[in-house]
């Protein structure tokens, strides 16, 4: 085996390199500019929780429901929860639901929801 002379692993690796910064430069402009968008979209109160799990353990009953109503008597009939590492905002009643329905956001929102529930992977 022949050892390349010293100028070849750089001309190869090179834009390889250049590529990959490239790459890595407008991935990062992307997620900064998808966390500027949603940031200026105040969540309504969050039901406290551990650090990591956030929620999930006070979810754990056979009857959740019961948990939401007992939620919505503290934080009123929309509050957000977390779920691990993503965070739910909670509609506790038809009125408000019904009205969620008419904004645009919501609706962005649950179509999204419901793109992801048809999905045969997820």
């Amino acid at each position: 085996m022949e050892a390349l002379p010293l100028g070849t692993a750089i001309t190869v690796g090179g834009p390889a390199v250049a590529l990959g910064g490239i790459t890595l430069f407008f991935l990062k402009t992307y997620i900064n500019d998808q966390k500027r968008r949603y940031a200026s979209i105040p969540l309504p109160p969050e039901v406290p929780g551990l650090p990591v799990i956030g929620n999930l353990l006070q979810l754990k009953e056979k009857k959740p429901h019961k948990t939401f109503a007992k939620w919505a008597e503290t934080y009123g009939p929309v509050y957000s929860i977390r779920t691990g590492a993503n965070s739910m905002v909670v509609l506790n009643s038809n009125d408000v639901a019904k009205e969620a329905m008419g904004d645009e956001i919501f609706v962005h929102l649950i179509e999204k929801t419901i793109k992801c529930t048809e999905d045969p992977h997820f």
